[in-house]
């Protein structure tokens, strides 16, 4: 009970200091802001030009082209690089940079949502954006009629309807056709595009919309096509369509000679405009209680966004409890082939451990998903649960050869003696004596585990933290969906160690009651 209440008193602690992190760090802001201005003139934003940026940190999105284009207006700009737009908006709240680039529609929806936030009115450049296609005889096909049907959409000033539906009108009036009940009479599309780029794609719910699935959706329609859409990491965009994977990506990629290189693309689609969003001066008036209630709001009720993190639960949980199967079958199974000394199977194990073990994780799904398995038709949540469970197996053999190192060798002497076979020997005499010795370390090894998932975005599988990034990238706030990431990992982990724990007291005698240990023992003869 004890431990139990331990727990619980770790889980409120944690909530209670991010709780007034989040309270501490917007008014240590607002006040060095307000004693800024005290002696200055109130503008409406830190920098009204972009050439006042000249030297300063600039955060653009990794896998775009937004770090060309800065330095080559302003060559002395310091880049930072960011996986998501959600992470710049909070590395600009927190001072980290001076101001991120951005899709002028995407950075004013974000100046919309976000007051604190002002985008600067100089272009720093225009480019074409266009959808992209496997350099292969499928990929040619796709794209020429794409071109041919994009050709007539625009001719017929649907293209320039649309687009203005999605960039200029309101919430209501973005309606998408259901394609999940098209026909597919000539067959599944499948588009890869990363769901946080409003107003060209972002979720709604659970379902992405945008202008980029509209005129997905609409080709489609138009040219008998069922259609699949995956989200991604924007740097993973490529990769996924040259290895087939995916039939076309539409995400907001800019025509570029070096991207011609990787991939093909369509004709241009929109014209955008590269703009730089910066802080404003102004102080927010709103209550710590009046910020709480409006991020709550805006992470788990508007657009039922607790379905997301549902749904990344649900998936962090899946990956993690077959990882553990697997991966201690494996561990296990490999064990049992090496113990007795057999120098293949030992010289085997020894290399693909070595392998496992000292290639850093987010590499090791990315060699699977990409390399491995580039040409099959596989989820990638089966490539994590691969991967995973080739290093929670990797440890399970560690632990293993650990404990069992561990227990005197007169134990399979005096077993021998007593007649048990080798195999008897360790089932009945050696392993109820190693488990106790192990435990620890395979329950901080799950723990690791857990914790560990958090990278399995990279080969497009939802999670729980990429769900927490797709709503960040709704809120364009860092705070309050990251708490409550934390959170419900700390519960995760929480559940799982205490159905652990229920485990080790069964196969530990030390940790067992008398009553259980003597079930079925008379104990009165």
């Amino acid at each position: 009970m004890k431990k139990h209440t331990k727990y619980f008193a770790t889980l409120f602690f944690i909530i209670l200091i991010f709780t007034l992190s989040l309270y501490l760090g917007n008014y240590t802001v607002n006040a060095s802001e307000e004693e800024k201005n005290e002696s200055s003139v109130q503008t409406e934003a830190n920098y009204s030009s972009i050439y006042e940026l000249e030297g300063k940190k600039i955060g653009v999105q990794t896998g775009t082209t937004f770090d060309v284009q800065v330095l080559a207006a302003l060559p002395n700009a310091e880049i930072c690089y960011f996986t998501a737009t959600s992470d710049l908006i909070a590395a600009l709240q927190a001072n980290k940079i001076e101001a991120f680039a951005g899709d002028e529609p995407v950075l004013k929806l974000m100046a919309n949502e976000n007051p604190a936030l002002f985008v600067l009115p100089e272009n720093i450049v225009e480019f074409d954006l266009g959808a992209i296609f496997a350099k292969t005889e499928k990929g040619d096909s796709l794209r020429k009629e794409f071109n041919e049907w994009l050709e007539q959409y625009k001719k017929d000033g649907k293209l320039e309807e649309l687009t203005k539906i999605w960039v200029e009108g309101s919430e209501n009036d973005k309606q998408l056709r259901d394609y999940e009940s098209f026909p597919a009479e000539n067959g599944q599309l499948i588009m890869a595009t990363e769901g946080a780029n409003p107003p060209f794609t972002y979720f709604r719910g659970d379902k992405i919309v945008g202008l980029e699935v509209a005129i997905a959706i609409e080709f489609c329609n138009s040219k008998g096509y069922g259609l699949k859409i995956i989200n991604m990491d924007f740097d993973a965009l490529i990769p996924y369509i040259q290895s087939g994977k995916a039939d076309f990506s539409i995400a907001s990629l800019s025509i570029t000679e070096e991207r011609k290189e990787s991939v093909n693309f369509s004709d241009p689609y929109y014209v955008a405009g590269t703009k730089l969003a910066v802080l404003k001066k102004e102080k927010n008036e709103a209550s710590f209680f009046e910020r709480i209630a409006d991020s709550f709001y805006k992470t788990f009720v508007k657009e039922d966004r607790w379905k997301l993190f549902v749904e990344g639960i649900l998936t962090t949980l899946l990956i993690t409890i077959l990882s553990i199967i697997f991966g201690t079958i494996l561990g296990f199974s490999v064990f049992m082939a090496c113990r007795n000394g057999n120098r293949v199977t030992n010289g085997i194990s020894r290399f693909c451990t070595w392998i496992v073990q000292g290639m850093p994780l987010v590499v090791l799904l990315m060699v699977l998903y990409y390399i491995i398995f580039a040409s099959v038709a596989i989820n990638g949540k089966i490539i994590a649960i691969i991967a995973f469970t080739l290093t929670f197996g990797s440890a399970v053999l560690g632990m293993l050869k650990t404990g069992v190192g561990a227990i005197d060798k007169g134990q399979y002497e005096a077993a021998y003696a007593l007649g048990y076979s080798n195999t008897r020997t360790f089932f009945r005499i050696i392993l109820p004596q190693t488990l106790p010795i192990v435990m620890p370390s395979y329950k901080a090894e799950i723990v690791g585990l857990i914790k560990a998932t958090a990278v399995v975005g990279y080969v497009a599988v939802q999670d729980l933290t990429k769900m927490g990034d797709i709503v960040r990238s709704r809120t364009y706030e860092a705070f309050f969906p990251l708490i409550a990431i934390t959170v419900i990992y700390f519960v995760i982990e929480i559940l799982i160690g205490f159905a652990v724990s229920k485990l080790e007291i069964n196969i530990n005698p030390k940790r067992r009651k008398r009553e259980s240990i003597l079930k079925g023992v008379k104990t009165d003869d």
